[in-house]
């Protein structure tokens, strides 16, 4: 992951804008659904996501008038928000914090506990953290008795016919 950028808040933010699907299900699984008060256009999970104001984003650029218009106390962007569209929402006096890209369950376990000591749910982490753990460990265990590794199914995308020629095979096995 990248080095993180400290920033200050003087309280837990309650008017959060989230860049990335991956910080917005963070924030509502959290509890913090209900301070998101924009989201990217791809964040559509869970439901209650699609009802909040879409500030675009995405793939696409940024409705920096919508984003201000809301108000925010803290813009939560991610590894692949480009740089230019952060700096402008720095540039526009927006406080903003890059979530990392974790790469493994520590990494995902520190941007849990770094979201909730922003939004003030660190409760809530920290017990989602241990739940998370602890079924991560249980399924250790059951596979450190094995010497066979399960193979892994993974999907790119079945449905479209015409990245994957007529049979839709956009699949691989690892082994």
């Amino acid at each position: 992951m990248a080095p993180v950028k400290k920033i200050t808040l003087t309280a837990p933010a309650k008017r959060i804008i989230s860049l990335a699907p991956a910080n917005t299900e963070i924030l509502f699984s959290l509890g913090a659904g209900s301070q998101i008060i924009g989201r990217d256009t791809t964040s559509d999970y869970p439901e209650q996501a699609k009802a909040i104001t879409d500030v675009g984003g995405g793939f696409g650029e940024l409705n920096l008038e919508a984003i201000l218009a809301q108000n925010p106390d803290l813009v939560i962007a991610s590894m692949l928000t480009p740089t230019e569209q952060t700096k402008a929402l720095e540039d526009a006096g927006l406080t903003v914090f890059t979530l990392g890209n974790p790469n493994n369950f520590e990494g995902l376990y520190s941007n849990l506990l770094t979201v909730a000591q922003l939004t003030g749910h660190e409760a809530e982490a920290e017990a989602l953290v241990s739940e998370l753990r602890q079924r991560v460990n249980t399924i250790e265990e059951k596979l450190s008795n094995t010497s066979q590794r399960p193979l892994v199914f993974y999907e790119i995308d079945g449905t479209d016919r015409t990245l994957f020629g007529r049979q839709g095979l956009g699949l691989s096995l690892i082994h």
